[in-house]
Formats: C-alpha cells, sequence, structure tokens
C-alpha cells in the first residue's frame, strides 16, 4: 500500500483584495498537512486494529506470527497505578521489607517553587540547579483561520 501525501500549494482565496503574504501561505499549508496527517492516522489504526483481529493480542506480552513478507509482532499490555490515599491504608497490614520493594518513592520536581527559588534565594536555587536538567520542549504552532470581513 503506498500512501502519497500532495499538499495544495494555493493559498486560501477568502480575500480577494490582498495576496495573501508568506506567513498566510505557510498557514494554509500546515492546515492541509495536518488534515493528511489525521487522514493517515485514521488509516493506520483501521490497518492496526484488522491486524490485531489477524494476529491476537495477548493482554500482557508479544504475539509473532510470520507471513510470506512479513513478521508482525503484536504487544499488549496493561497500566497499573498507585492510589496514594488506599496505599496509606493497606501499608501497615504488609510486612516492611514487601512494601519497600513494591512501592518505590520517586522524588519529583516542583518547577513553579523551583522557580520562584531563583528570584528568593539564588544561592539555594544555584545549589539545587545542579541537580536539575532543563532541556528545551519543541516549539508549537497554532493556527487560526481568520473570516473575511462581510
Amino acid at each position: 500500500m503506498e500512501l502519497k501525501v500532495a499538499i495544495d500549494n494555493k493559498a486560501p482565496q477568502k480575500h480577494d483584495l490582498a495576496q495573501p503574504g508568506r506567513l498566510d501561505h505557510l498557514a494554509y499549508q500546515l492546515e492541509q498537512a495536518k488534515k493528511v496527517e489525521t487522514e493517515a492516522r485514521g488509516a493506520r489504526i483501521a490497518i492496526e486494529e484488522e491486524i490485531l483481529k489477524n494476529v491476537g493480542v495477548k493482554e500482557e506480552g508479544s504475539a509473532t506470527v510470520k507471513s510470506d513478507y512479513y513478521k508482525v509482532t503484536t504487544t499488549g499490555g496493561v497500566t497499573r497505578s498507585l492510589d496514594a490515599k488506599k496505599w496509606a491504608d493497606v501499608q501497615g497490614r504488609l510486612p516492611e521489607q514487601i512494601a519497600a520493594k513494591v512501592v518505590r518513592l520517586k522524588p519529583e520536581l516542583d518547577t513553579r517553587q523551583f522557580k520562584a527559588l531563583a528570584d528568593l534565594q539564588p544561592e539555594l536555587y544555584g545549589i539545587m540547579a545542579e541537580a536539575v536538567t532543563t532541556k528545551p520542549r519543541k516549539a508549537s504552532v497554532k493556527i487560526e483561520r481568520l473570516e473575511a470581513d462581510k
């Protein structure tokens, strides 16, 4: 199966009074690309569902089937989370060594407090910053099509 993606290079024709600028053209291309991406995602998910029906999937673990041209592996899993309030209730009923092995307590940075520390106590912020890795996130772009003036 071949997926061809063609993006229309014409900008929207809503504003007849002025030639669309470079930013309008890019925003339109992004809008069209997102439509294509959504359609492709829907097609991919539908195909994956068909494969799961044919190969099957374990509740936890993987299943592999070989065909003439492909080896297809499906992997199932479950998500488990701990309810902190219920854990506090049952923790005392378990042996301490079992409770310590089954539940890990993981340090978590309070970003808001960390950033406030920079202004309030810069010397302590500097010490704390030694243990914090800061990386830029991917920038996001949001477009919104404007309606033509009437």
